[in-house]
């Protein structure tokens, strides 16, 4: 009796210690069983069961990042030091590939050191073959490179590069220092030149426009000038009208055409009485006889050749 009540208290221990055991795997996630250490199969996210024998591993499909720092040395022995994000996954969900990504390292610190080495070498061996001005944006040779040399070894082991991006890049206190001098230079010197391109266009817009003035200028004067001639002009044929028209009303009336000249001459004295700035007394020659002699002098000044134009200088002179 007793045995029978210890066979029914064992029973379910033996039961729970050999029977099937209820696995759960996460979404976005794959479990590798091994039974007795050998591959036995894979199971799918959600609940399945296990012989109780058989051990479960966890491998993440998901994308997983990776932040490194180093630095490099380049051609001209300047250290750089750079900063990258890695972004990794495993490769796909096929059952060798996730075999080489659950037994191709012990654990995943190891092969998080061996792809960090391996970048980093990769890194070291391009950065060596540059100038450290080329390293002040970095071109995407090293990334293609790394992708492509790195990238088939992880895909020996599992896995793919999805991203890789060097998003900080800095140097020595010494060389950051001289580029900062290079590169005020730099700017000083194109700001000499830009200023020298500005003043230079300055003085030539300026020589243009003071040539266009003088030019201008110069054609309104002469301009003016000519205009100032045909007035001129002008006014002396209006005075030789109106002399004319003057004296033949004298002759018509029967009076000395000279008596025009001394009526010139008087209204002339007048004219400087009453505008004349330095003072208003003129001096006049009282002599009776001066009006006469004055109109004679006057006639004989004025005098027109009766001559034609055509004539020759001997008749001229006769």
């Amino acid at each position: 009796m007793e045995l029978f009540f210890g066979l029914i208290l064992v029973i379910p221990f033996f039961l729970f210690a050999v029977g099937p055991k209820l696995t759960l795997t996460g979404e976005g996630c794959v479990s590798v069983i091994t039974s007795f250490g050998k591959f036995s199969g894979m199971a799918q996210p959600g609940a399945s069961w296990r012989k109780p024998w058989e051990r479960v591993q966890t491998i993440s499909l998901q994308n997983r990042s990776l932040e490194l720092a180093f630095e490099a040395i380049t051609i001209d022995q300047a250290n750089v030091y750079f900063k990258c994000l890695l972004l990794f996954r495993v490769a796909d969900n096929t059952e060798l590939t996730i075999k080489r990504a659950a037994f191709a390292f012990a654990k995943q610190e190891e092969f998080s050191i061996s792809m960090q080495r391996l970048i980093e070498d990769e890194t070291r061996t391009y950065v060596a073959t540059q100038r450290q001005a080329e390293m002040i944006g970095i071109s995407q040779d090293v990334v293609r490179r790394i992708q492509t040399n790195v990238g088939a070894r992880m895909r020996e082991w599992g896995y793919s590069i999805e991203d890789l991006r060097y998003n900080n890049i800095r140097f020595d206190a010494v060389v950051t220092g001289s580029m900062a001098r290079v590169v005020a230079a730099i700017n000083e010197r194109d700001a000499a030149e830009n200023e020298g391109e500005a003043l230079l266009n300055r003085r030539t817009k300026e020589a243009e426009a003071d040539g266009s003035f003088i030019k201008i200028k110069a054609e309104a004067e002469k301009l003016a000038w000519k205009l100032r001639g045909q007035g001129l002009a002008d006014f002396r044929r209006e005075v030789a009208a109106g002399i004319n028209d003057a004296v033949s009303e004298l002759q018509s009336a029967g009076v000395d055409p000279n008596y025009l000249l001394f009526f010139m001459y008087t209204e002339a004295i007048k004219h400087v009485a009453e505008n004349a700035k330095a003072g208003h007394t003129i001096f006049v020659d009282s002599n009776p006889s001066r009006p006469r002699e004055l109109m004679t002098e006057m006639a004989a000044f004025y005098k027109v050749d009766s001559i034609t134009p055509g004539a020759s200088t001997s008749e001229r002179a006769a």
